[in-house]
């Protein structure tokens, strides 16, 4: 997209979140070619099943061996690559789809390089086994560090920012911080506004700020707009705006900054 098109995407509010490839949604209406979902495991106070917005109805499956698979296979996620590759063949030369960091697929098998993956058009597929993680579910994955938090975010550097992006295509500030966590097992809401006062994190103090903590911005009348992420050493990570790659850069800890949350132990 032009920079033009990035721009009226967050002017005009016209997307709101991604859901991603393979990714349950909730079904709640239906009108002419769409759908409205709510999207779970992003929360939101805008509806207690999960993110609400519209889908094109040829982008959903109702397939139950693939949701039965969910349930039962080990989770393949990548979060190795920010983006990767489904190919047809275990040798991985005919490309299929390009999916995102954050993405879960079921097991099915494995050779030494590949994993071949169920997916929601039920036909398997295989992703290299250097851009993922295979883990008996995501309920598995094991509880991330500041260092951890740091060192994973920082793998989106230079990626476009994309107002209502979660995904390793493009990502809004919100849509960052939460993909990021939720990545590493730590479900945390969707939006920037939510996250700082509904996501449970504790209040830090500028003074005990730590790598992994989530720095917030506020209007005057105390409205959140941006987060970011603190990555230690008086620096800090964010999805800006439409002109502006992810980046590091010097933590903004005056004029508009409203404070910090942790979502970390300890």
């Amino acid at each position: 997209m032009t920079l033009a098109q990035k721009r009226d995407l967050t002017s005009s509010n016209i997307t709101q979140t991604q859901a991603l490839y393979g990714r349950r949604v909730r079904i709640l209406d239906s009108e002419g070619d769409w759908y409205k979902v709510a999207v779970p495991q992003q929360a939101t106070p805008k509806n207690p099943l999960g993110y609400p917005g519209w889908i094109p109805k040829n982008q959903l499956t109702r397939d139950p061996s693939y949701g039965r698979a969910l349930d039962a296979r080990p989770v393949v996620q990548v979060d190795r690559a920010t983006t990767t590759w489904l190919y047809g063949d275990a040798s991985r030369h005919r490309k299929k789809l390009q999916i995102s960091a954050g993405t879960r697929l079921p097991e099915l098998a494995r050779t030494r390089g590949a994993v071949l993956v169920g997916t929601p058009d039920d036909k398997p597929a295989w992703v290299s086994a250097r851009d993922v993680h295979i883990r008996p579910s995501a309920d598995a994955i094991p509880t991330p560090t500041g260092a951890d938090v740091v060192t994973y975010a920082k793998s989106f550097l230079h990626t476009p920012y994309v107002w209502g992006g979660r995904s390793g295509f493009g990502l809004d500030c919100s849509g960052f911080t939460s993909s990021v966590y939720q990545t590493l097992g730590l479900d945390i809401p969707r939006d920037a506004q939510a996250q700082a006062r509904e996501g449970g994190g504790r209040p830090v103090a500028v003074s005990d700020l730590r790598p992994g903590d989530l720095l917030f911005y506020a209007h005057d009348d105390g409205s959140i707009y941006h987060v970011a992420l603190y990555v230690g050493d008086g620096r800090m990570i964010e999805a800006y705006d439409a002109a502006t790659p992810v980046r590091i850069t010097e933590a903004r800890l005056d004029g508009d900054y409203w404070g910090a949350r942790r979502f970390l132990e300890g």
